[in-house]
């Protein structure tokens, strides 16, 4: 399974009707997202938006009360929001790219060492990569402010595909939108 990356007006989402969507939109704000979230649950689910009922959770998450079996995740940096729509738990994380340093002390040992052999002008952005990992991992776990980031260890497999594992395991898509590194997670199928 491979997510669905997505930019642009939902009449051009070309869904399989099978695989996590992740929609990348000019970011309204938080608080002011349903609308949107509403937008592409009615174009996945065939309901009309108006139908679409979003409500939080005991920490303030929001999740997808109607249509049943739908779960979402939200990002936003800078001007864009990224929503991302399952039909399994997922969570998405958006950050903008910089030239700051790694946060070395967020890092595993392992993960740690796999930077360094990065060249030093590719690290910045070699270690937002693996932190849009973490953050997202931290989400679907459900209590992301709970979790140290060096408690959770990231694997990449290739330049999209990785893996995190934190109080379970966690698939993961990231893309680099030139100004911004994308994750999406799923909790793993094995």
């Amino acid at each position: 399974m491979t997510p669905i990356w997505h930019d642009g007006p939902l009449d051009g989402l070309d869904w399989d009707g099978a695989s996590p969507v992740a929609w990348r939109v000019a970011d309204p704000g938080r608080g002011r997202r349903q609308p949107l979230v509403a937008a592409l649950l009615a174009r996945l689910t065939g309901e009309a938006a108006a139908a679409v009922h979003l409500a939080r959770d005991a920490a303030g998450a929001p999740y997808v009360a109607y249509p049943p079996g739908w779960h979402i995740g939200l990002s936003g940096r800078g001007d864009h929001g990224l929503i991302g729509a399952a039909r399994r738990p997922i969570a998405v994380d958006r950050e903008l790219v910089d030239d700051a340093p790694p946060l070395w002390d967020m890092l595993t040992e392992r993960e740690a060492h796999d930077l360094r052999q990065v060249p030093a002008a590719g690290q910045p952005r070699a270690w937002l990569r693996r932190w849009t990992i973490k953050e997202a991992h931290a989400k679907l776990v459900g209590t992301p402010r709970r979790l140290a980031p060096e408690a959770i260890d990231t694997r990449l497999i290739d330049a999209t595909r990785a893996t995190a594992h934190c109080e379970g395991r966690s698939d993961c898509w990231t893309r680099d939108t030139g100004d911004a590194i994308e994750t999406l997670a799923c909790w793993s199928a094995a």
